[in-house]
This record gives structure tokens, C-alpha cells and sequence, in this order.
């Protein structure tokens, strides 16, 4: 690996030397190779596209990150703010999104990393197999924990690290897409709160009126109101005065 103090840090085995690219914030910056403490051997190649990608950047739910936490996918970086561990995904057709690395939250750590090399050793002494230098070097990096690693902020700040911001050439652009958002209502509100506002806001007055047993009725707009007729129905019409339902309706229609 390069031992020049302005030598960055590239992506193990890229050809044309792919340089890392650290985002943070609304840029993306450049590791020094001599901040690197591990290198992985590997990208993660089980994602398959960029809402898949996006999908798993948006949550930090330990079991969706387990698959990704094994040590020879795993990147330690040193930097005065702190030192964190990142894994790298190569997607299909989106050679450039191996340049990406992608924090290992301390959530994720703090749940996986234990189990995971407890599960390594286990395997390996399973096969019959003596880790050698470099494999032990990438297993200690999930002895990594936030209180004695990055005790004071989320992450290493490459900003506070003064490290050079990815421009012209050096920039890439991740396959990423990140999931879209769903409108969640407001807290504490239920759907009959929901629908009580919606009658407020397009419900400007309503009146109950009683109908009668027996009857059937109709509604008429007179002069700006709304008159309600109600008319007996032939089981309960009393008297006579045939026609009179008709000759009520007319009337009623008179201005």
C-alpha cells in the first residue's frame, strides 16, 4: 500500500487505484492512506440495486445490517475526532459504488459485532484453520466499540480532520436511492381525529331534522332555503282529498 504521507487511500486490488471516497455531510472526502488502521478484502456484492442500497443506508436496524458486518468486508479508519468502521457495496452495473464507504453505526456495532466474531472463530476452528496475520488484524476490528473509539461524536469528522473534499476527476456519484418518504400523521392523532378535521374543513353547516313514521319526503329549494316535505304514505293517509300530495308539492314550489 502507499507510504507517502500525501498518498490517499484506495480501494484494495482497484485497478486504476480507485480512491476511497468518505461522504460527510454535502461532500465527500478523501481518506489518507495512512488513516486506514485496516483494510477490508472485500466489497459486499448481495445487493443488487440501488433502491435495495438506499433501503438498507435508511435503517439502522441491527439484523438488516448483521450480513455486512463480517471482517473481511470491514474498514477501520483513524483520525484525531475518533476511530470508526466502515464496509463498502459493490453493485451491478455501478462500478464506482465500491469507492463508497459506509459507516458502521454504533447501534449496529454495539448489537452485531460480538456475535459475529464469536461466529468467525467458531467457523474457523470448525475448518480447521489458523488465522493468519492479516485475517486477525481484520477480526480485531470487531473488538471496536463507541466508548473507547469515538466516544465524543457520531462518527470520524472529516471536516475537524482537515481532509481534502473529492472534486473534479475524483468525484463519483453513488447508485443510491434513497426510499421515499411516507406522509405519517401528526402525533397523537387517530383516524377519527383524521376524519373529524376533514368535516371541519369542507362542512360548513348541517341540521338534523326528524322524519316522521310512515312518511315518505322531498326536498325543495324555495327562495334560498330548503324545504322538507313530508307526505303519508298510502297506509296511513286519513281523509279524504285525493291529490292533495300533489297540490302541496305545487304549492310549496311557489316563490
Amino acid at each position: 500500500m502507499p507510504t507517502s504521507p500525501n498518498a490517499k487511500a484506495t480501494v484494495p486490488n482497484s485497478k486504476g487505484q480507485q480512491t476511497l471516497l468518505l461522504p460527510f455531510g454535502k461532500n465527500h472526502y478523501l481518506v489518507p492512506a495512512a488513516a486506514i488502521k485496516s483494510y477490508a478484502k472485500y466489497s459486499n456484492d448481495q445487493v443488487k440495486t440501488g433502491e435495495d442500497l438506499g433501503a438498507l443506508l435508511a435503517t439502522k436496524a441491527p439484523e438488516k445490517w448483521k450480513p455486512y458486518c463480517k471482517p473481511d468486508y470491514l474498514t477501520c479508519i483513524e483520525g484525531e475526532t475518533g476511530t470508526c468502521v466502515y464496509t463498502t457495496f459493490k453493485v451491478p452495473g455501478h462500478p464506482d459504488e465500491v469507492r463508497f464507504l459506509r459507516l458502521i453505526s454504533a447501534t449496529v456495532a454495539s448489537k452485531n459485532f460480538e456475535t459475529v466474531k464469536q461466529e468467525t472463530l467458531e467457523k474457523a476452528k470448525a475448518d480447521g484453520v489458523e488465522l493468519n496475520e492479516r485475517q486477525q488484524k481484520r477480526l480485531d476490528v470487531l473488538d471496536w466499540n463507541k466508548e473507547n473509539n469515538c466516544p465524543n461524536r457520531a462518527q470520524i469528522n472529516p471536516e475537524i480532520e482537515k481532509w481534502e473534499i473529492a472534486t473534479g476527476d475524483e468525484l463519483a456519484k453513488s447508485c443510491f436511492k434513497a426510499p421515499e418518504t411516507k406522509k405519517r400523521a401528526k402525533p397523537g392523532s387517530t383516524q377519527e381525529e383524521e376524519a373529524e378535521a376533514k368535516r371541519k374543513q369542507y362542512i360548513c353547516h348541517e341540521e338534523f331534522v326528524k322524519q316522521p313514521p310512515g312518511t315518505t319526503y322531498k326536498i325543495n329549494e324555495v327562495g334560498g332555503l330548503l324545504h322538507v316535505l313530508f307526505y303519508r304514505t298510502a297506509a296511513t293517509v286519513v281523509g279524504g282529498g285525493g291529490g292533495g300530495a300533489e297540490e302541496e308539492e305545487a304549492d310549496a314550489e311557489e316563490p
